[in-house]
């Protein structure tokens, strides 16, 4: 993890391990929950903002869907 980079310097897999990691760290978290813990982690510019939550959440999507 790149504090403060933008979002669009992380690659689709590298966002899903991410989530992944913290998923499964805190099982009790929503997916919600999960994206809001990743953004203040991650740290991205304020501006990018909209597209951060978007990225986020289709990675938590990813990571729910990945066969166990």
């Amino acid at each position: 993890m790149r504090r403060g980079q933008s979002i669009a310097g992380y690659k689709r897999p590298e966002l899903v391990e991410i989530v992944g990691r913290i998923a499964d760290r805190e099982p009790d978290l929503t997916d919600d929950q999960i994206v809001e813990l990743v953004t203040r982690l991650l740290a991205c510019p304020e501006d990018e903002a909209l597209l951060v939550g978007a990225r986020l959440r289709y990675a938590v999507e990813l990571y729910r869907r990945r066969p166990l």
